[in-house]
């Protein structure tokens, strides 16, 4: 069987740790780097939710996208977010791993996949960091290209909206009007806004747009599709999967890999419209 820093290994050949954001935590975050793995569940999140699935599941380790440790922990405590799925992953023997910046970053990472989605031709990134551009791996962050044919806005939203499993879709932009070079950037993409905007984008796919950004990006005439934090970043976890299970079965190490199912965007839509305040 292979051991936990078998997997994050395998994980750092997929999407390099150097390439994470100086701000971020990747990594193994909870665990012993010798413990031994048969079952692994891969999420978009280290959560009450996956952790539950993966000891349904019976695996001992949870590969995520996000990270559960961002800053100083002041005290662990089991009443007390995060200490609370520390404990638990310690007590259940749970190691937990993290590629956050630097699977955003990477070719066949969190923003490349989206782009497949859209079926994006002639991809280009949106920001490049210097000292990894000449790096095989590397990707940059967000990227550009040409749908295969125009369509409208709202065309494209739908069929955005269809592709995320029917979630709902905020735009910014006329309707009807015609797009073809998209911008994606999974996450909140509003700090890369001035980049799509220079880099001439018919509109700009993403998650989390403030309000702000969004009225700039309409004096801009920039159009945006909102799709939201969750299903703009899940679409990379069946293809990390499948990767991690072609390393395990690749070395013969008998690691069963699954991809988590009961995670869910905590945002939830409630009707279709809102009645007007009386005055």
């Amino acid at each position: 069987m292979p051991k936990v820093k078998d997997v994050v290994d395998w994980v750092d050949a997929y999407a390099p740790f150097r390439f994470s954001a100086g701000w971020d935590r990747c990594g193994l975050q909870v665990g012993d780097p010798e413990a031994e793995l048969s079952r692994l569940l891969v999420a978009l999140d280290p959560s009450s939710t996956t952790l539950g699935e993966a000891l349904s599941l019976k695996c001992q380790g949870l590969v995520t996208h996000h990270p559960l440790i961002f800053q100083p922990l002041e005290s662990v405590r089991v009443d007390v977010f995060p200490g609370k799925l520390i404990m638990t992953a310690v007590r259940e023997g749970i190691s937990l791993i993290c590629a956050h910046t630097n699977l955003d970053a990477a070719r066949a990472g969190t923003n490349e996949q989206l782009a497949r989605v859209f079926a994006l031709q002639g991809v280009t990134p949106l920001e490049i960091e210097a000292a990894w551009q000449d790096e095989p791996r590397y990707a940059g962050m967000g990227c550009v290209g040409e749908l295969p044919a125009e369509m409208s806005l709202d065309g494209l939203a739908c069929f955005a909206a269809a592709a995320m499993g029917g979630s709902a879709v905020r735009v910014v932009g006329e309707p009807g009007r015609s797009v073809r070079r998209v911008a994606v950037c999974t996450g909140s993409g509003g700090g890369l806004l001035d980049a799509v905007i220079i880099g001439g984008a018919d509109v700009y796919v993403t998650g989390d747009v403030k309000y702000h950004d969004a009225m700039r990006a309409e004096e801009h005439g920039l159009a945006v599709i909102d799709i939201g934090h969750f299903s703009s970043e899940r679409v990379v976890l069946q293809p990390l999967a499948e990767y991690l299970r072609s390393r395990a079965v690749g070395q013969e190490t008998g690691l069963e890999v699954f991809v988590a199912r009961r995670e869910k965007d905590p945002l939830r839509i409630v009707g279709n419209a809102v009645e007007p305040l009386s005055p």
